[in-house]
């Protein structure tokens, strides 16, 4: 299926990746793909649903424009959420010393694949 494919891309193509989910905003996932077993992408994806809604909601009482992308640096991982539309999200988990740039890249580069598979 082309969002394993999309998802095993971005995971091997930047270091420190533990795994990404392709998920809609009410916490259902479409695809995933795990490098650390001990990663729980889905239950990040979940957890995180909520925020990137209330982060959309502000910045659109705030005329920002619309919401790309949310980066959460914690102490154990990093957590990049890129929009693909308004329904579905990329979420991907990092090692704290992980490629983020390398992996902010590849997940941008795969948004345009991924528009046509929602359309």
């Amino acid at each position: 299926m082309i969002f394993e494919d999309v998802l095993e891309e971005i995971c091997t193509g930047a270091t420190g990746v533990q795994g990404s989910v392709i998920m809609g905003m009410d916490g259902i996932p479409i695809g995933e793909h795990i490098v650390d077993p001990d990663c729980n992408i889905q239950t990040v994806g979940i957890e995180y649903a909520n925020a990137i809604k209330s982060i959309q909601n502000a910045s659109k009482s705030l005329n920002a424009g619309e919401v790309q992308e949310v980066i959460i640096n914690t102490t154990g991982s990093v957590f990049i959420l890129r929009l693909i539309n308004p329904e579905y999200f990329i979420a991907l988990a990092l090692d704290p010393d992980g490629n983020y740039g390398k992996a902010r890249y590849l997940m941008r580069l795969a948004i345009p694949g991924l528009v046509g598979e929602f359309d």
